[in-house]
């Protein structure tokens, strides 16, 4: 994409975040001082407020906000647009309260109301934004050192989220198949392709030997990237090579004894908000009970034996969605539109009301919030047979909600439950505040549009 280009949409970023800054705290004023409002107020507000955000923006700079590739994927917007707002308050209450504390007597509550406006209206106008221009946003052009079959699922998905495959160097004759992307046998044509198609990227599918790294030091003049396929592929699919992957990938990436402290915080959350939604909850549970007695018979709750961290058993308790004795025959995978569903059953799940009960799980530490869905043991038996490391899943808690739950809700199959893995094993290597935090509102905005399980 020609760097005009990317600077000028970066402009309209930048634009509009400023616009938007304005208008919050106008809204924020109307809301603080309402009847008592006037143009006067706005004159001395916004001249103050207008200093403070030209501070603002080079912090959203920092993180990111105005690349446009970082603007691609929900969870790091989230995170990176907290993130940001969290220095922009900081420095707010520098700004007022030290260096110029006689400039406004009480800014707390204006300023609180305009920085939790502003993140929500921002949040949203990326989205906006990014729908508008996704498929023109940096269009890397890249060539694979190397092959991999899992190459074959990048070049199909990759030109969706801004990458054009070119070509694949050290290709096999045996791989000579119709992948509409070009193949070379060697290293030869390297710098020519890289010029002509002007590549931005090279991904090393193995790692490389002294002749290979040899001949691409040479390319270092041509100032291009290069990256890992495991590496790429984590970071633009969010989800974990399984494939390719080994046990040195474990010892290497999933750093545990460093998640401690964020484990302890994330604990003492769920309780604090298992208690709250719990209490919250109670005066509905009456209404519920009612309502599933009325649609079928059977028993208002049901009880599941599951498999929590470190593969101790427990039992998961939800409000029956399902006709009673729905597994004459065994186990059996939940799927979309599953006919053991009741009516009320269906609206339940759609927007997750069954699984108030694991309030309690969570509560007494058996589940988190977030986390890998907790599996049958029956199931996790199995699978451990078919998929490699799939019990490398049970190293955190299980939970209400997920990555691998919001980006591939069911999965009835060995295929879909590996990819499930890649998303669970995404999760637990970069798990932290934030990323709960964007799994939590993502799984709302689903309850919201009534698309849960």
């Amino acid at each position: 994409m020609n760097h005009l280009l990317i600077n000028f949409k970066r402009f309209i970023l930048v634009l509009g975040d400023i616009l938007i800054m304005f208008f919050t705290l106008w809204l924020a004023l109307l809301l603080r001082h309402g009847a008592d409002y006037s143009a006067l107020l706005w004159q001395t507000h916004w001249q103050i407020f207008g200093l403070l955000y030209l501070v603002w923006l080079p912090i959203y700079y920092a993180f990111n906000l105005y690349d446009l590739r970082a603007n691609l994927f929900v969870v790091p917007l989230i995170t990176n647009l907290i993130k940001s707002n969290l220095v922009n308050t900081v420095i707010a209450i520098i700004y007022f309260y030290l260096i110029s504390p006689n400039v406004l007597l009480t800014p707390k509550t204006i300023l609180a109301i305009n920085i939790f406006l502003a993140t929500i209206l921002i949040f949203c106008w990326r989205r906006l934004f990014i729908s508008l221009i996704r498929n023109q946003v940096l269009e890397n052009n890249l060539v694979f050192i190397g092959w991999d079959p899992l190459i074959k699922e990048i070049i199909k998905e990759a030109p969706a989220l801004g990458y054009q495959p070119k070509a694949v160097f050290n290709a096999h004759e045996e791989i000579r198949e119709n992948y509409n992307i070009h193949l070379y046998n060697n290293l030869e044509n390297l710098s020519e392709i890289i010029k002509q198609e002007k590549i931005h990227l090279a991904i090393l599918a193995h790692p490389l030997s002294e002749k290979v790294a040899s001949e691409l030091f040479q390319t270092l003049k041509l100032r291009i990237n290069f990256m890992s396929l495991t590496h790429f592929y984590e970071k633009v699919f969010q989800r974990i090579p399984l494939p390719i992957i080994n046990q040195g990938w474990f010892l290497e990436n999933l750093s545990e004894g460093n998640k401690t402290l964020f484990e302890r915080i994330k604990r003492l959350f769920d309780i604090i908000l298992a208690l709250s939604l719990g209490l919250l909850a109670l005066p509905f549970i009456p209404f519920i009970s009612f309502s599933i007695a009325l649609d079928s018979k059977g028993p208002i709750f049901f009880s599941q034996i599951r498999t929590g961290r470190d593969g101790k058993i427990f039992k998961a308790i939800k409000f029956r969605t399902m006709y009673k004795n729905s597994e004459e025959k065994g186990p059996t995978w939940a799927k979309e539109n599953d006919p053991r569903i009741t009516k009320i059953g269906r609206f339940l799940r759609n927007i997750r009301i069954d699984e108030i009960p694991q309030l309690w799980n969570i509560f007494i530490g058996e589940m988190s919030f977030v986390g890998p869905r907790p599996e049958r043991p029956e199931f996790v038996s199995q699978l451990e047979q078919s998929i490699p490391f799939y019990r490398e899943r049970l190293l955190v808690k299980p939970g209400l909600t997920g990555w691998a739950q919001i980006n591939l809700p069911y999965a009835s199959s060995i295929d879909e439950t590996l990819k499930k893995l890649q998303y669970d094993l995404y999760y637990i290597k970069n798990r932290n505040f934030f990323l709960d935090l964007g799994i939590i509102l993502k799984t709302l905005n689903t309850i919201l549009k009534g698309g849960g399980r």
